[in-house]
């Protein structure tokens, strides 16, 4: 006689929280990061609603792991890669700002940890790789001391692991005829590397003046949704030897639309110099759980609790993640 068993249906319960993940700097008045930051020092505003958030980590792009709660740590161990973007231009204002503040870009530069690779591109009226990535800091601290205005062409070195010149070749290049086509470019490229990704931008503007006022074109709205869908941030350091200039509007828009900053270098340009190389050194992982809500691209603003700082961090996010920005 057969025996029946009766199978009896197995049931799991899994509930997955979706969580979201900003990048925060935090610099003090100096330019240096604030560290030792913990989640209560942090507040959110998600589509003008308060979120709190449960999990911070300090991001040491200098070393090889990360800690919990505000404790200094390191990142995950992953390629680091650092553009440097140098929108070059005769007109004088521009040039003679770039001259003076070349020095200062190179101490960065040289002053990188060893685990950066750092690519070098100059932006005229189309795009050159000068270098590709490389961790040999000092050839491009020497090319942007000395070699921003040498005639053409330049010979990009082999690369060193991830290349642009995959993505950037010469006929990719030539039709970058606008810094903003140039822009989108590089963001393409950029898009398709793995790692920690950063664009320093030494620029005298971005976007075109029409009465009344300047509008931002369509390859730079692109760009800047690549960007910040992709977590990279853009430092731009604005090198026009002047107080105030219509352009300087473009500059602005690529620093917070992507989380990056803005400086002005013609006035104090050791204050600029600290100020990149702060940001930089590092940054906050912000966590906290999706709020409800319809999903979409929502608005947001990280303050701080509890001490006196500087915060940089991306102003949308996309949820859920990929939906493609505005």
């Amino acid at each position: 006689m057969l025996a029946l068993v009766a199978q009896v249906p197995q049931f799991s319960e899994k509930v997955e929280v979706r969580r979201v993940v900003l990048q925060v700097r935090v610099l003090g008045a100096d330019g240096s990061p604030i560290l030792g930051l913990k989640a209560n020092n942090f507040r959110v505003l998600v589509d003008g609603k308060e979120v709190i958030p449960d999990v911070v980590e300090w991001v040491d792009l200098s070393s090889t792991g990360k800690a919990p709660s505000g404790e200094k740590g390191a990142a995950p161990e992953s390629q680091h890669l650092v553009v440097v973007l140098v929108q070059r231009d005769l007109q004088r204002a521009r040039a003679s700002g770039l001259l003076a503040f070349q020095g200062r870009a190179a101490e960065v530069v040289e002053g990188l940890p060893e685990n950066f690779k750092v690519a070098l591109l100059i932006q005229d009226s189309r795009l050159h790789l000068v270098q590709d990535f490389t961790q040999d800091h000092r050839r491009v601290a020497e090319i942007l001391r000395q070699g921003l205005f040498r005639a053409l062409p330049y010979r990009a070195g082999e690369p060193e692991g991830p290349s642009l010149r995959r993505f950037l070749d010469e006929e990719t290049c030539a039709r970058a005829a606008t810094p903003e086509k140039g822009l989108r470019f590089l963001a393409q490229a950029l898009a398709s590397l793995p790692g920690h990704r950063q664009v320093i931008l030494l620029g005298w503007g971005l976007g075109r003046f029409s009465y009344p006022g300047v509008y931002m074109p369509a390859d730079y709205v692109a760009a800047s949704a690549l960007l910040e869908a992709s977590g990279i941030p853009v430092f731009s350091l604005d090198i026009t030897d002047a107080d105030w200039h219509t352009l300087e509007i473009g500059l602005i828009h690529a620093a917070e639309d992507t989380g990056g900053l803005y400086a002005k270098t013609h006035l104090f340009p050791a204050q600029a110099q600290k100020k990149l190389a702060g940001a930089l050194a590092g940054y906050y992982e912000v966590s906290f759980p999706r709020p409800e809500g319809p999903v979409g691209v929502h608005q947001v603003e990280v303050q701080l609790r509890g001490v006196q700082g500087n915060v940089f961090c991306r102003r949308t996010f996309a949820d859920p993640p990929g939906l493609q920005l505005p």
